[in-house]
């Protein structure tokens, strides 16, 4: 399929590690569709121009991925604050607030991105790339896929998914009925698709007439951030290739999100951390 995300990006900064990766779910969708089956992938959005904003466009280029209508912005590159606790479990911790390039340049939609719109198959966005005013005017153009994550209530929902041909939720902390009553709410309010993930639990899907209940495939985990987003890059692409097989798509979703689990990063390409940099180049000059 020809996939096209638009909207936000960051840098995970894993602190325990000294490196930051590449991320953000409308970035991540694309380059994972692109991975799974060599689907054609290309990214809207505003990088820094820092050292780890052109590293981020070095691995979307290594990656295969057409960012040219990427903004390239003076400033400093977001990221997310990830660390370890004494369990080993990940948890985010924060992040470098609003000095950065992705918030001071929010993303303004022009006719030369309406017009790469026009020539795929998806675009896909997420809840956190405030680009709520530009929604009814990409569905118009391409059908809309958008990640809630856990960012839902009936306002949004009510808004968003009379627009959507795919609808994405995070349940991980839901009960299974409160997954099936909000699958039912989105696909009541426009949304063709509905998937709401529920980590280790597997998966809820819904369309008119048909659901389908998917289990979680067990994996050997190093790091489980970005699994979600593998999941529907391969459901997107499988769905497309298969004419609509939703069992079919959700459990090789399932197969290859459990993969992606295989290694550090949404999509890997590490960066040594700057401080780690800095702090190396000091003891040189020692």
């Amino acid at each position: 399929m020809k996939l096209l995300g638009i909207g936000d990006n960051v840098l995970d900064d894993y602190r325990w590690r000294q490196e930051l990766y590449p991320g953000g779910n409308s970035v991540n969708v694309p380059v994972l569709a692109c991975r799974y089956d060599g689907s054609t992938a290309a990214y809207i959005g505003v990088l820094a121009d820092d050292g780890a904003g052109l590293h981020f466009a070095s691995a979307l280029r290594e990656e295969g991925v057409d960012i040219s209508r990427v903004r390239v912005m003076h400033g400093v590159s977001a990221r997310n604050y990830i660390e370890l606790d004494e369990a080993g479990d990940r948890h985010f911790v924060g992040n470098n607030g609003r000095e950065t390039a992705q918030y001071q340049a929010l993303l303004c939609l022009t006719p030369g991105d309406y017009a790469m719109m026009e020539q795929y198959d998806l675009a896909h966005t997420s809840i956190h790339s405030w680009l709520d005013a530009y929604h009814p005017a990409i569905s118009r153009r391409v059908p809309l896929s958008l990640d809630f994550s856990g960012e839902y209530d009936r306002v949004n929902i009510a808004q968003l998914c009379p627009l959507l041909r795919f609808a994405f939720f995070s349940g991980g902390a839901a009960s299974e009925e409160e997954v099936r009553a909000l699958a039912r709410t989105a696909l009541d309010a426009g949304a063709r698709t509905v998937v709401v993930t529920m980590g280790v639990r597997g998966s809820y899907l819904l369309e008119q007439g048909r659901e389908h209940r998917q289990e979680c495939v067990r994996a050997d985990v190093v790091d489980a951030l970005g699994a979600g987003d593998a999941f529907i890059a391969a459901f997107l692409a499988e769905y497309h290739a298969g004419g609509g097989d939703l069992a079919d798509a959700a459990q090789k979703a399932s197969v290859f999100a459990a993969q992606c689990c295989g290694h550090y990063g949404a999509f890997g390409h590490a960066m040594p951390h700057p401080d780690r940099c800095a702090g190396e180049q000091a003891d040189l000059c020692l």
